[in-house]
């Protein structure tokens, strides 16, 4: 008989009221759903479930005796684990979020999960997302299987999707990490000071089959949204979900449309207006004049988004959301409604003089910065300004008020726009910042669809176009209130819709879709801009 491993379910990065104990999927609380797919695991021993006080109730509710249940207290902030759990808000996969982190990071701190495998009397345990649901019993065994065979392995783990991969820590791994105050998915990404292999070739790694590894669906119960997806998929399997395997699960969501009532994504433009001119901004090329977003249209849009659990904020667009007087009504506001993903993408010039304390006290969970460039000669060649060295000053003041108040948010994320000017300094780039904070993001710039002159390197453009991946989970409101379908219609050309005069449900369910639907059928032209676009491959 094949020796077993004890699983910890972490809860420390859900909410007291919505979490996998309260979420209900068909009948039956996530958590239960959970541990009842683990309990066809072979190779799983003991279950320990790990949560607030603040959880407690519901969590002895929806797990019964399934579980070891251990209150770590009275919820409080913990900045690594704050900071994770915003980071993998903002992430898709189950590798790739900011801050160097995994799907299976979430949840994660080090102390914690000691005293959690301390309790069990354990040298290695697997950890496993309360809201995975679907977890399958054979991934999950194959995962323990393979760390046991590779005993010199700390850290193993399956190449899953969200929902249906794990990982297995080893107690001097986790005491390692405790010290580094760290969380495990770090070691899974590059590391400028630490090349090697990409671990995915490497013995941590647990194979598992291709569908299941390459799917970009999710398959985590961890929202409403979710849950309305994943209950019409699993719809034909009547009383056989329990055993359904995950690649059976990923070709029924990949038969299966997406919900699509309300957007992932919501770009909010504050403002047209910016401080700086970068090469590759249109308002550097066109004149773009439209009054600055009132606070009433913004809590008019929350009032609605606000009951979407999973949907995400950026305040962003052509201008730079500081410049306006109504940023920080607006972040309350956002907060106030209920909203809990909030970024701002800034070029952080001429903020106003409260700025870096009141930053350090939001709630904004992701905080972006164009820095494109290493020396002050690059980033005026680029940013059209010379205020290099006082945006440094003000991201190190950002940095050093969060750290003094022992919070984990907002990630302040470094942007770089590659084009030739800043090409040579890319690398150098990317390296420093990502030593320095964790996070750091290249990317190419737009000609919006060929509205303004191309500063970019090269057409990353796939050879075989298809329908644009945006059209299914993002749009953005113009500061006029106007919606238009993305970021590259930045001139209003084509506005669907506007916020005050139609809900914004009705604006992305009925107008967007006669765009949706060219799109579908190829005819690129139904749209002005769709047929030069060069964004239409970007998610």
């Amino acid at each position: 008989m094949k020796a077993t491993a004890p699983v910890v379910l972490s809860m420390l990065h859900e909410d007291s009221g919505r979490n996998s104990a309260t979420r209900v999927f068909r009948g039956r609380a996530v958590l239960g759903w959970t541990l009842a797919r683990l309990g066809c695991a072979k190779l799983i021993g003991r279950k320990l479930i790990l949560c607030w006080d603040d959880q407690l109730s519901a969590v002895n509710a929806a797990a019964g005796d399934d579980a070891a249940i251990v209150s770590y207290g009275h919820r409080r902030a913990i900045a690594n684990l704050d900071a994770v759990t915003a980071a993998r808000r903002w992430a898709d996969g189950w590798r790739g979020g900011l801050l160097c982190t995994c799907d299976f990071d979430a949840g994660f701190h080090a102390p914690a999960l000691a005293e959690a495998m301390d309790r069990l009397g354990a040298g290695m345990a697997a950890l496993i997302d309360p809201a995975a649901g679907l977890a399958d019993p054979a991934i999950i065994d194959g995962l323990i299987d393979h760390a046991m065979v590779h005993g010199d392995q700390r850290l193993c783990f399956a190449p899953a999707a969200p929902g249906l991969g794990a990982v297995v820590l080893r107690r001097s791994l986790v005491d390692d990490l405790a010290k580094a105050n760290a969380h495990p998915g770090k070691l899974l990404h590059y590391l400028p000071d630490q090349p090697a292999r990409d671990p995915i070739s490497e013995a941590a790694c647990a194979p598992v089959p291709t569908p299941v590894a390459r799917t970009h669906h999710s398959l985590k119960l961890d929202s409403a949204r979710q849950l309305d997806r994943l209950a019409v998929a699993t719809a034909p399997l009547n009383g056989q979900l329990i055993s359904t395997d995950a690649q059976s699960l990923v070709r029924l969501l990949d038969a299966t449309e997406a919900a699509n009532g309300f957007p992932r994504e919501v770009t909010l433009e504050l403002t047209a207006r910016r401080a700086t001119r970068p090469i590759w901004w249109a308002g550097r090329h066109l004149a773009i004049a439209r009054p600055d977003l009132s606070i009433e249209a913004a809590k008019s849009l929350f009032a609605e988004i606000a009951a979407i659990e999973d949907v995400r904020l950026t305040l962003g667009g052509v201008g730079d959301p500081i410049q306006s007087g109504q940023f920080w009504p607006v972040v309350e506001a956002a907060r106030a409604a209920g909203l809990r993903a909030i970024h701002v993408e800034t070029d952080l010039v001429n903020p106003p003089p409260d700025f870096v304390q009141r930053l350090g006290e939001s709630a904004i969970d992701v905080f972006s910065v164009h820095l494109p460039a290493m020396t002050a000669a690059t980033y005026a060649a680029v940013m059209g300004s010379d205020t290099f060295v006082q945006t440094l000053q003000t991201v190190a003041a950002v940095v050093n008020h969060r750290h003094g108040r022992s919070r984990g948010t907002p990630i302040v994320v470094p942007v770089f726009t590659k084009c030739a000017i800043n090409l040579a300094e890319m690398e150098a780039w990317y390296d420093q910042w990502l030593r320095l904070l964790g996070s750091a993001v290249v990317r190419g710039p737009s000609d919006c669809a060929g509205q303004i002159p191309s500063t970019s390197l090269a057409d990353m453009a796939p050879p075989r176009r298809r329908a644009c991946a945006r059209l299914a989970s993002r749009l953005t409101v113009l500061s006029d209130g106007n919606v238009v379908a993305c970021e590259e219609d930045m001139m209003g050309k084509r506005p669907l819709g506007r916020i005050g005069e139609q809900s914004l449900g009705a604006i992305w369910q009925q107008n967007f879709t006669p765009l949706r639907d060219a799109h579908a059928e190829g005819r690129w032209e139904a749209h002005p801009l769709c047929g030069a676009c060069k964004e239409w491959h970007r998610p």
